[in-house]
């Protein structure tokens, strides 16, 4: 149970962080983009958000997976 608490936080943690670069990324949008990633991703780059971004999203898959793994952790 304990690891399932773990891994809920890291993903809320995670999930906050996410949602945090993209509101500020979207509050200073820039004014000339690469068609191919979008002004969004484009301006995480420019403002060198993307090191965050990923950590962020690291965050996130590490507290699926504790949680997943107490879900299918065998009780002796």
């Amino acid at each position: 149970m304990k690891r399932a608490l773990i891994g809920g936080f890291f993903s809320l943690l995670g999930s906050i962080w996410a949602l945090a670069i993209v509101f500020i990324a979207g509050n200073h949008l820039v004014s000339s983009w690469d068609s191919r990633l979008g002004r969004l991703w484009s301006t995480v780059i420019e403002m060198d958000l993307m090191p965050l971004f990923v950590l962020s999203a690291a965050f996130i898959v590490l507290g699926i997976l504790l949680m997943a793994a107490e879900l299918f952790r065998r009780e002796s």
